[in-house]
């Protein structure tokens, strides 16, 4: 009978607010505390800025010593394999970076591909890019302070 009454509270609480009365077990799950609540709301300028709304508080710091922490492990690789740590540094730098002759052939192929692709995924891509940018521009937008939207 007890567990009837009360999948009858979960259904419509509203209507059988007369079960709390009788059952401990649901007033102890759902009843109001007998905290008093401030009436007040909260004030959006009270609180603190976020780190990407201005705060003060960067991760730069964090940043610069993860890569000073890099670039002192791969001077040391170098040091250890018997490489000049300048020119080790300076060739890995130069093995990473492709030759232009290898990118303007492959925008060139990329073009060429797009100016002959079927009139739907041209008009695809060009409807992908507005709304990309579209929800870009949306999320870069904030409302200026002490302005309710």
């Amino acid at each position: 009978m007890k567990n009837e009454s009360c999948e009858r509270y979960l259904d419509d609480p509203d209507a059988n607010a007369s079960h709390l009365e009788t059952c401990e077990e649901c007033r102890a799950l759902f009843a109001p505390a007998d905290v008093p609540v401030k009436g007040s709301l909260v004030s959006v300028d009270a609180l603190p800025m976020a780190a990407w709304e201005g705060a003060s508080h960067r991760s730069w710091p964090l940043a610069i010593a993860g890569g000073a922490a890099v670039l002192f492990s791969a001077v040391v690789l170098f040091v250890v394999a018997g490489i000049a740590p300048l020119t080790g540094l300076f060739r890995s730098l130069t093995a990473s970076i492709p030759s232009a002759d290898l990118i303007l052939n492959a925008s060139r192929l990329v073009g060429n591909g797009l100016q002959h692709a079927p009139l739907s995924w041209q008009l695809a891509i060009g409807a992908g890019f507005i709304a990309v940018n579209t929800v870009f521009f949306l999320l870069l937008r904030r409302a200026p302070r002490g302005i309710d939207v």
